[in-house]
């Protein structure tokens, strides 16, 4: 007999079952997505919990001529099985497969890239109001979780959706989590039992149901036939729970939001390794030390303290660490009024999620001049999460902005003393870049050297080949000088510690007399790091020949780094082999 799932050959189908059928299939997809992440790791907490929820919107609403738009995309493997990619799961986390979120590159049953939260509100509006003008009357339905709907855009978004008379339909998915614990004043009117979310979203002139059981299938659909019928924009208000109905979640501090592979009876991680020290963590030991002598520094992360190894600083100075949710850019311009007031700030992006402050980069700490600590992690390619998280373009925008240094290491010695020398001299904006993965260690005395550490590495003796280098790009780089130099080569590997501002003189002083100059990095050339050393050199009068190494401008699939290191040649052997094509001279 087919499971309730095998059932499920067209979305439409859903709308054929039964109050039983509909249940029977929520506790099959639940059994699925155990099983099955469990074996390849993904978004476990996130989806389970709005199995029911899911379920509901594909009973009351046929996909895809009403999108489905959610706000983000780690939240949508339900929407996935129920649009005919059970085959792919299989597939998740490995290369090529199944995306961790909602992609417009995957399924017509997915409108947006939904990797990034605070999109959908917007999105459906726009959605709304074109079918409007043309005449189209199937509504839009924006799934936004309670956290993502304080994205500023998301909050600009109802502003202007609650006053137009369209068919979107916004429904609030509240378990009270963003990926750590919800925090702030709509966090708390969406738990009140007393009426405050009613009465928020009434006072803007939406029409509120709820707060509705987003567990219990019988009630969702009820409130969403009731939002069909709305005169003004109606907001479903879903209480969920994150990693519902799998025990393991519920004693986990992020209800297991993201996990790799576990054992599905208790939630544990398979393998016995232990777990690898990352940058962040490296960073962290250097923070909770300097805290504990400095009670000016200040520790902020938009809700991603998990990712950032802040969760033993904020656990031991409470009173001097903020995270205030899923809002980049409040977070960075709430540092300028800390370190206006005489705060030392140090605030922790990934890379992917920095871009979203861009302008507060620019406009409110850079052209201020405000002394600031800005770490960012994930920098150069960012693993299986979508080509939105790699952070390779962090190098091309940050370079451009005025009044910022930029410090990036090699390994993680070389950060912790990065960082003592920025909160020794913060007078100015500062941002260390930090590298996704394991942290390396390469045993090299001068990295905990004080005086030179912005300086720029050189290693090794020789003008016949520069090679110019990086942070993540270091191993490989010295793998190429040790081949090189293997084959008679005279090879030095200058690694810049220091990438803004540039220290011109000191590479004018080392490539004066080179043949032949490479730079080396994981980001895009488009106005990289060797963009800029390509024309230091010429606007200096370089004699010798150049090339660089990196990245095409385009978004980078999603894969393991050492994967990618390999397919876009960053690897020892792919620059091995990209040189000697250029300078045949160069091989054996």
């Amino acid at each position: 007999m087919n499971s309730p799932l095998a059932t499920i050959r067209d979305p439409k189908d859903v709308q054929s079952l039964d109050a039983a059928g509909l249940e029977a299939l929520a506790a099959d997809v639940r059994s699925f997505l155990i099983e099955n992440i469990s074996e390849t790791g993904g978004h476990i907490g996130a989806n389970l919990g709005t199995i029911e929820l899911t379920i509901a919107m594909h009973a009351c609403f046929r996909s895809p001529e009403v999108p489905f738009l959610f706000d983000t995309g780690h939240q949508g493997y339900t929407h996935k099985l129920l649009t005919g990619r059970a085959h792919l799961f299989p597939t998740l986390n490995k290369y090529d497969g199944m995306s961790r979120f909602l992609t417009h590159l995957e399924s017509e049953h997915d409108p947006i890239e939904a990797s990034h939260a605070g999109t959908a509100i917007s999105v459906g509006l726009g959605m709304a109001l074109s079918r409007k003008l043309r005449g189209n009357t199937d509504p839009v339905v924006a799934v936004v979780g309670d956290s993502a709907l304080v994205e500023g855009a998301s909050l600009e978004a109802l502003n202007h959706a609650a006053v137009e008379d369209t068919k979107l339909i916004v429904i609030v998915n509240d378990n009270g989590f963003a990926i750590s614990p919800g925090f702030g004043a709509v966090h708390e009117a969406l738990q009140s039992t007393d009426g405050k979310a009613k009465a928020l979203f009434e006072s803007l002139g939406c029409t509120y149901i709820g707060p509705v059981d987003g567990h219990n299938i019988a009630e969702m659909t009820a409130a969403l036939e009731e939002a069909k019928k709305a005169k003004s924009m109606p907001v479903v208000h879903a209480k969920t729970v994150k990693g519902h109905g799998w025990a393991p979640a519920d004693n986990h501090p992020f209800r297991l939001h993201f996990s790799f592979p576990f054992d599905p009876e208790t939630g544990a991680a398979k393998g016995n390794a232990a777990p690898q020290k990352t940058y962040p963590d490296y960073a962290a030991q250097v923070l909770e030390r300097r805290m504990e002598n400095d009670e000016k520094i200040t520790c902020i992360t938009p809700s991603t303290i998990y990712a950032t190894g802040l969760a033993g600083i904020f656990a031991k100075y409470p009173d001097r660490c903020f995270d205030p949710g899923m809002e980049e850019q409040h977070a960075l311009t709430m540092t300028v009024g800390m370190a206006l007031d005489g705060a030392k700030p140090v605030i922790a992006y990934q890379s992917t999620f920095l871009q979203r402050a861009f302008d507060q980069v620019i406009h409110d700490v850079c052209f201020m001049n405000v002394p600031t600590l800005i770490l960012s992690a994930r920098s150069g390619f960012s693993g299986y999460d979508n080509p939105t998280h790699h952070g390779i373009y962090d190098i091309a925008f940050l370079r451009s902005i005025p009044n910022l240094r930029v410090f990036y290491p090699k390994d993680g010695p070389e950060l912790q003393t990065m960082i003592d020398v920025a909160l020794d001299e913060l007078k100015g904006p500062t941002l260390v870049m930090m590298p996704y993965g394991p942290v390396a260690d390469f045993g090299i005395n001068s990295s905990n050297d004080k005086a030179n550490i912005l300086k720029p590495e050189v290693f090794g003796e020789g003008d016949d080949l520069v090679l110019i280098t990086v942070g993540n790009k270091f191993a490989a780089a010295r793998e190429v000088q040790d081949h090189m130099t293997a084959r008679g080569t005279r090879t030095r590997l200058v690694n810049i510690r220091q990438i803004k501002p540039l220290p011109e003189q000191e590479l004018m002083e080392i490539t004066r007399n080179a043949t032949r100059v490479a730079v080396i990095e994981e980001a895009v050339l488009d106005g990289g790091l060797g963009s800029q050393i390509g024309t230091m050199l010429m606007e200096n009068g370089f004699n010798g020949e150049f090339m660089r190494h990196g990245l095409p401008c385009k978004f980078i699939e999603p894969g393991a780094n050492d994967e990618l290191e390999h397919i876009y040649k960053l690897d020892g052997k792919g620059l091995i082999e990209n040189i000697t094509a250029r300078w045949p001279d160069l091989k054996s």
